[in-house]
């Protein structure tokens, strides 16, 4: 008999809850940080919690709220926040080749939960696991970690000395930081580009406003990256996590130079 027995849904889920118990030893202090640090932006509670669960994604979330801290506007933030998260398209669409019975709907839903995480458990997954139950339980506890983190950071904002909540803060430096290394320890081609999206955005924060400076230098980058990497890499086999590396470098270079 050659015919393998179909995994229950039930236990599909609990199975990709319990692939995702290792995010959470992540997500919890990431969240508390981000919770921290946006009450120092001057978040309410309320906007605090609320970022993370409609936004849920940390590099986002702490560029958004480092930028305004510097008053940067809309504009700029909006299109910081989506560069810096265009990668989660091609993310998505890793996941779903996976699900090819998913229909419109589902995937517009399912993709609003999609993150490197979520991503990489779920396309190393075997394939009799990678199911949609799986990928329900992969989300519901990453999730609800996240903003549980952010939950935990307002309520301890009001307890911790001033110093230690201070203190929280480098986790922004330390998020971004953790975006940058792994794309520039793969690539050299990759580091340089880091660097000039550092030195650029330095440059034109001395004559233009650095929520602006942000944007132009992750831009510029990106867009002479995306030739430049493309073109060393074209003999060989390039992989998803190479792809999201390219996508996060310029715009977390730029990020961690602008951090006050």
């Amino acid at each position: 008999m050659t015919a393998t027995a179909e995994i229950p849904a039930s236990r599909l889920f609990w199975q990709g809850m319990r692939s995702g118990i290792p995010v959470v030893f992540g997500y919890i202090p990431v969240g508390i940080a981000y919770g921290v640090s946006a009450l120092q932006a001057g978040f309410s509670p309320f906007e605090t919690v609320l970022m993370s669960m409609m936004v849920y994604s940390g590099s986002g979330q702490v560029l958004g709220v480092s930028m305004t801290a510097q008053h940067a506007g809309l504009t700029a933030i909006f299109i910081a926040t989506f560069l810096i998260n265009f990668r989660y398209f091609i993310m998505s669409a890793c996941i779903f080749s996976r699900l090819p019975q998913l229909r419109t709907f589902g995937r517009i839903l399912a993709s609003w939960f999609v993150v490197d995480e979520t991503f990489a458990i779920f396309t190393t997954a075997p394939n009799k696991q990678a199911k949609l139950a799986c990928l329900a339980g992969i989300i519901t506890l990453t999730y609800s970690a996240w903003v549980l983190g952010a939950v935990i950071g307002v309520l301890a904002h009001s307890v911790l000395p001033e110093w230690i909540s201070a203190g929280l803060g480098i986790a922004l430096y330390a998020l971004f930081i953790a975006i940058v290394v792994p794309g520039c320890r793969r690539s050299g081609r990759i580091l340089v580009m880091v660097l000039c999206t550092a030195f650029i955005c330095c440059a034109l924060s001395m004559v233009i406003d650095g929520s602006w400076a942000v944007v132009i230098s992750t831009l510029v980058c990106a867009a002479a990256g995306a030739f430049f990497i493309k073109d060393a890499g074209s003999s060989s086999q390039t992989t998803p996590a190479d792809n999201r590396d390219e996508a996060q470098s310029a715009a977390g270079a730029a990020a961690v130079k602008e951090e006050p």
